[in-house]
C-alpha cells in the first residue's frame, strides 16, 4: 500500500499542478519496500479544483488579511 508523506499544489499559470511523494509499505509486515516514491498530476476534477480554490481563499484570508483571489 502507499503511505502518503507530503503534498504541494502549485500554480503554474493558472493550472493547479499537485506533486506527492509517498512511501510504499508492506501490506503484510509493514515494512517500508519504497522511500520517497513521487507523483505529479493537473487538478482536472471539479471537486478537487474547488478544495484547491477554498485552501488558497483560507490563507488569503487568514495570512494576508485579504478578501478575494488576490495573488500575493
Amino acid at each position: 500500500m502507499r503511505v502518503l508523506r507530503a503534498f504541494q499544489v502549485i500554480n503554474k499559470d493558472g493550472t493547479y499542478v499537485l506533486s506527492n511523494t509517498y512511501n510504499e509499505v508492506d501490506d503484510i509486515t509493514g515494512g517500508t519496500m519504497k522511500k520517497n516514491a513521487a507523483d505529479s498530476f493537473y487538478a482536472v476534477d471539479p471537486d478537487l479544483k474547488a478544495h484547491i480554490d477554498a485552501i488558497e481563499q483560507y490563507i488569503i484570508e487568514q495570512r494576508y488579511g485579504q478578501r478575494g483571489v488576490d495573488q500575493v
